[in-house]
């Protein structure tokens, strides 16, 4: 039985809008090339393996031959990205498998030409040719999970992350954890799938991981609610249902079965280096692909970023992954560390309801945050 293969072409302009043209990297490039080298690369140290840029344009010249005989044979693709006829930043192909049709795709652009959608344009018009002409089933995209420039342009394009790998890469001696993004032919532009479910298991970062409740998490959950009742008990309007332990474990066990087996709604606990910090969730989506989140941390970790770095994490998946386009926070006027959350996330800060929550025979004003999944994915200027 043969495998079919793809057929090495010659590296194509490619157009990436009106103002943006991907060009085939020529050896007449190599001065304005060592250039834009040359005035990025103290950035460009900081998430790539980049050599430093020779002294003389003849040792780039050269440097420029070996790069471009590299992609001979269909082993490459390297294009120079122009804005408007200049030298902006720089796309191309790696590793390209014949056989198994993917290919690895690395990006980087000048620092003058960020934030106006450029590099997510030209990394479309790539992955289209490489589906529609190339022939290849899968692209990858590689990035440094704290790139958040970098890994925000496979996001905006709705391709999704496959994985994270822990301490992958070694970048002037400090390990890194890079995020996995790969898309598809067969689902190119990418649709979301019609069940998509919220991960089991989320791992913020080394401190932080958000997991599903398990059997030992009823007493330290209790543990926290009782030590504190009395702040918790001030904006959280739940907490006066739990004034024995029987009554908690009652309205526990209901939970956990509505949860698992009615109302599809998800909540994660909060494990700080080991133990558990507080809880953080969603309901489920209305009828308009909106969702609304809610988070608590003990009083002893407030001001450590726990509740921010769990939130950012949730909102990444909740838009990346699930596909909502809305997603709504609601916090006391008066809970000033609540606000503050999503305030630090650059959510959008809509009003005030007054009289939105009964607590402790009193009512609250509330105040009201939400996020766009557009926003979200283009949270980062640089990208």
């Amino acid at each position: 039985m043969t495998v079919d293969k793809i057929i090495a072409l010659t590296v194509p302009v490619l157009t990436a809008g009106d103002s943006t043209v991907l060009q085939p990297a020529e050896l007449d490039d190599a001065e304005r090339y060592l250039n834009l080298v040359e005035d990025n690369y103290k950035q460009l140290t900081k998430w790539l393996r980049v050599s430093k840029p020779p002294a003389t344009v003849e040792d780039r010249r050269k440097a420029q031959a070996n790069d471009i005989a590299n992609c001979d044979g269909g082993k490459g693709y390297w294009w120079l990205i122009e804005e408007d006829g200049k030298l902006a930043g720089t796309i191309a192909l790696h590793s390209v498998e014949s056989t198994e049709k993917w290919a690895l795709v690395g990006y980087w652009l000048d620092a003058a030409f960020t934030g106006k959608g450029i590099m997510t344009r030209s990394l479309k018009a790539v992955i289209d040719w490489s589906f529609s002409e190339l022939g290849l089933n899968r692209v990858e995209i590689q990035a440094s999970l704290s790139n958040t420039a970098s890994i925000a342009i496979p996001e905006r394009l709705g391709i999704k992350r496959e994985s994270i790998r822990r301490q992958s890469e070694v970048i002037n001696g400090i390990s890194l954890d890079m995020a996995s993004y790969a898309a598809f032919a067969d689902n190119w532009p990418p649709k979301l799938p019609s069940l998509a479910l919220p991960s089991t298991e989320i791992r913020v970062d080394e401190e932080i991981l958000l997991r599903q409740h398990v059997a030992s998490d009823y007493d330290l959950l209790w543990s926290a609610f009782f030590e504190g009742r009395d702040y918790l008990g001030e904006f959280l309007p739940w907490m006066s249902a739990y004034k024995t332990k029987d009554e908690y474990t009652r309205l526990y066990t209901t939970r956990r079965l509505e949860q698992d087996n009615f109302d599809g709604s998800c909540g994660y606990v909060v494990e700080y280096k080991g133990e558990l910090a507080g809880t953080i969730g969603f309901g489920v989506p209305n009828r308009d692909n909106v969702i609304e989140v809610g988070y608590w941390i003990r009083k002893d970790l407030q001001g450590g970023g726990i509740a921010t770095r769990s939130l950012e994490a949730v909102m990444t998946m909740l838009f990346v992954e699930l596909g909502i386009h809305r997603v709504t926070i609601r916090a006391a006027t008066a809970n000033l560390p609540s606000r503050r959350i999503p305030e630090l996330l650059e959510f959008k800060h809509e009003g005030t309801m007054r009289d939105g929550a009964y607590v402790n025979d009193e009512y609250l004003d509330l105040e009201i945050y939400s996020m766009l999944d557009h926003e979200w994915l283009a949270r980062s200027k640089n990208a």
